[in-house]
């Protein structure tokens, strides 16, 4: 194990075996669709408690293929406008990352010695605006699972120039509390983008970007944390949890030196508490109902899910392991304990995805993932920006990349129309099961997003 932080490798990589090159691409498509799996496994079980979880789903048994189909919802107001296999804002935040990295992206013109620039706060800034109001464009999805946090945050005056400074009032004015997970459940590209970067300037734009909206130091320190891991998961530095203690305390002790005066330290004890946890998934008590959106419940569970999978491979000890069932296995227990559940498992996915690599996600889960193909291709084309695939790629050429994702902007009532269709087919999927079960269909708890009362706080 090294305490020392690992440097850049050269750009663009000097891959002479060409297994190495395709085992980072399969790590790298790992964490980005992992990610998103985890995410769409988690919307089954977003803000139940863990019995309420095991009554909905009693097999603890989820498929987004068939046969026949895909696992349906426990079907309430939250779940009903989406569909099986649809991942969330937790992953649409992640890609407002990625496809600002592309959209300066160019392979035929990156140095030798340089990767292409790193997403800015402004850039993220201005598609959360566009997010908030019009949802993905790209795609053409709602955005739907707006948090308090983030959408009091990005509708501020000020926000598209100085977004941290915004934020930074924002935490002082409510008392600076709260701390969710709203941030961390986006930086997981970065960890890739930052493959042929030093650590320390992968921690530098993971503290930068979650301080878009979210600035507490547990927010920021999380998020450095979660790039570092992801970082050195994909470049083969973590491979036990010596490795991973190490990253997090070097983590930790560069946030105190360059945390940028939040004005609150950070309880240290507290930090190792959830990423440490003696007590497994069962001592984070992930489904409370008072701190479900905690950022380190996030952070602990995903790292506890690592830690989980490392163990069970070295107790197979080189013999036969089956780590295709090991994602399924470890992420339905993670989701099961209800909770934040669909931003606990886009973290962890992230995490066993970039560890295991893409082909050890479970094919009846990436094979139903919706926008599935489309993801993949964002992913071939961050590949071949980081000379990991062979291809040309001109992010200026992508449409996708740009801020409204080559589509027209919306206009208000373009938006009220959408949403007020949306609830029209959301109460018409709930009476159908209902009279389909001979139940009767009562709070349907639905709303427009401004009059609604959101229960998360990222």
């Amino acid at each position: 194990m090294s305490s020392s932080p690992s440097p850049p490798l050269p750009f663009p990589p000097h891959l002479v075996i060409p297994l190495v090159r395709s085992t980072l691409h399969d790590r790298v498509a790992g964490v980005l669709v992992g990610s998103a799996l985890g995410d769409a496994i988690g919307l089954y079980t977003e803000f139940l408690s863990a019995p309420h979880a095991a009554a909905a789903y009693p097999t603890r048994k989820f498929t987004l293929t068939g046969p026949p189909h895909a696992t349906p919802f426990k079907l309430d107001a939250h779940r009903a406008p989406k569909e099986a296999g649809h991942w969330t804002d937790d992953t649409d935040h992640a890609l407002l990352l990625l496809l600002s990295f592309l959209h300066t992206a160019r392979t035929e013109t990156v140095g030798h010695d340089a990767p292409p620039p790193l997403p800015t706060q402004t850039d993220l800034a201005a598609r959360l605006r566009v997010w908030v109001t019009q949802g993905l464009r790209v795609l053409d999805t709602m955005p739907l699972g707006l948090g308090r946090l983030v959408g009091t945050v990005v509708a501020s005056a000020g926000f598209d120039t100085e977004p941290e400074r915004v934020a930074r009032e924002y935490w002082e004015r409510t008392g600076k509390r709260v701390a969710p997970n709203g941030s961390l459940m986006r930086t997981h590209p970065l960890g890739v983008m930052c493959l042929f970067r030093g650590e320390e300037e992968a921690f530098e734009v993971a503290a930068s970007i979650s301080r878009v909206t979210h600035v507490d130091p547990r927010c920021v320190v999380a998020c450095v944390i979660g790039t570092g891991l992801l970082r050195a998961l994909v470049r083969g530095e973590v491979q036990g949890e010596g490795d991973m203690d190490a990253l997090v305390e070097r983590a930790v002790e560069w946030h105190r030196r360059e945390g940028k005066g939040e004005g609150q330290e950070l309880e240290v004890e507290e930090l190792w508490r959830h990423v440490r946890s003696s007590g497994g998934l069962e001592d984070l008590k992930l489904d409370d109902q008072a701190a479900m959106g905690y950022v380190y419940k996030t952070l602990g569970s995903g790292v506890v899910l690592l830690r989980m999978a490392m163990k069970r491979i070295a107790a197979s000890r080189g013999g036969l392991l089956d780590r295709t069932r090991l994602f399924e296995i470890l992420i339905t227990d993670l989701i099961m304990r209800g909770g934040d559940a669909d931003t606990n498992a886009c973290f962890a996915g992230a995490l066993l995805g970039g560890y295991l690599g893409y082909s050890f996600l479970p094919d009846h889960w990436k094979h139903g993932l919706k926008h599935g193909e489309w993801l993949l291709s964002k992913t071939d084309a961050l590949c071949q920006v980081l000379r990991l695939k062979d291809g040309e790629y001109s992010g200026k050429e992508d449409k996708d990349t740009e801020i409204h994702g080559g589509r027209p902007e919306l206009r208000q009532d373009e938006m009220e129309g959408r949403w007020m269709l949306l609830q029209q087919a959301t109460v018409r999927k709930m009476e159908e099961t209902a009279k389909a079960t001979s139940s009767k269909v009562t709070g349907l708890g639905w709303s427009l997003p401004w009059q609604s009362k959101e229960k998360k706080k990222r």
